[in-house]
């Protein structure tokens, strides 16, 4: 069966324009992180504090995150590192106690299992869980940095999976960071795996394109030129630097900074990613790569009336075949507008 990606987030945005919602001040950080400059940072000193991600109903995902926990190791509660919910209803939770730095699953109010290890403080690890809700057949398995450390199979429940949330604090003294989230859809999977380990790097427009300079698209300055400069700002400056267009079917693009691979790391996919919103109703935008004079053009989606984050992932490069470090060097992001104005 098919697994398929419904968010992933590096927190480089440096804000919180990624996430549905959030309860309490969640901020976006730097001062931990794993991949790049930001991690979204749960931090301590509030009750009821946690980051929400909405997705299209489902009961079966796997979900991976890097959490780096800051804990004051007293007392005998357990706090939320990780849990599901349907609306209000808490269907299973991953925790952690403060006296031990333990992990414990949780699944409908119960304690279902213990790591016997601990969390330690000040450490990135990579938690992968892999869910099934179900009233008989159901499972929930937690891997730590690729081991399977907790587990449950029977009965999950019989409610569909709305929101995954990272957080919820119920003790002064503790955080978490968090980095390189992402969240699948993994419906028809016949058993539990090992969640794959990612990192989200983020590279930044750097020049103007093929389809720039001047391109279809208009900047805030008032003109087509140069607009790659409107676009690289970490957090986004929203409605003060930003590019717009008129008329559907215009193109826009960029050259790109890069990274260095490292030793064994491999690009499972290239994802375009823009902070954009509407000014209408009907307005719509496709989202692309360049390379080697082909383009990869995704579908068209509507951007909502506020600022909103849109990505089109793509596993191969533009012209089929894997990703690798010399397409990655020479890559362009497209624009391409869609809808009616």
């Amino acid at each position: 069966m098919a697994i398929t990606r419904r968010w992933q987030s590096g927190a480089e945005h440096g804000n919180l324009v990624e996430v549905s919602s959030y309860v309490g001040a969640p901020s976006a950080s730097v001062v931990q992180k794993k991949t790049g400059n930001y991690s979204f940072l749960v931090s301590s000193f509030q009750d009821s504090q946690y980051l929400i991600v909405a997705i299209p109903a489902t009961r079966q995902i796997r979900v991976g995150f890097w959490c780096y926990a800051t804990l004051n190791l007293v007392g005998t509660i357990e706090t939320n590192m990780f849990f599901i919910r349907n609306g209000t209803t808490e269907l299973a939770a991953l925790e952690v106690v403060a006296s031990t730095g333990a992990n414990i699953l949780e699944v409908a109010g119960t304690n279902r299992d213990t790591e016997t290890g601990v969390v330690g403080t000040n450490t990135w690890y990579h938690y992968g869980l892999d869910i099934k809700i179900d009233s008989s057949a159901g499972w929930i398995k937690v891997y730590k940095d690729g081991i399977e450390i907790l587990s449950f199979t029977g009965n999950t429940g019989n409610a569909d999976i709305l929101d995954l949330c990272f957080g919820w604090l119920t003790h002064n003294n503790h955080g978490f960071y968090y980095d390189d989230i992402y969240i699948d859809d993994t419906t028809g999977e016949g058993a539990a795996a090992v969640c794959p380990i990612l990192r989200f790097y983020y590279v930044t427009p750097d020049e103007g394109g093929n389809y720039s300079d001047p391109g279809g698209w208009s900047g805030s300055d008032g003109n087509p030129t140069d607009n790659f400069l409107l676009v690289d700002d970490i957090p986004p400056n929203g409605d003060t630097d930003y590019i717009s267009a008129v008329a559907a079917d215009l193109l826009d693009s960029y050259t790109m900074t890069t990274i260095v691979l490292g030793s064994n790391e491999v690009i499972q996919a290239v994802i375009p990613t823009v902070s954009t919103r509407r000014a209408g109703t009907t307005e719509a935008i496709a989202l692309g790569t360049r390379y080697s004079a082909t383009d990869l053009i995704g579908s068209d989606q509507y951007p909502a009336s506020s600022y909103d984050v849109l990505s089109e992932r793509q596993v191969t490069k533009p012209g089929g075949g894997a990703w690798d470090q010399t397409a990655l060097d020479a890559v362009e992001v497209v624009l391409k507008s869609r809808g009616t104005y």
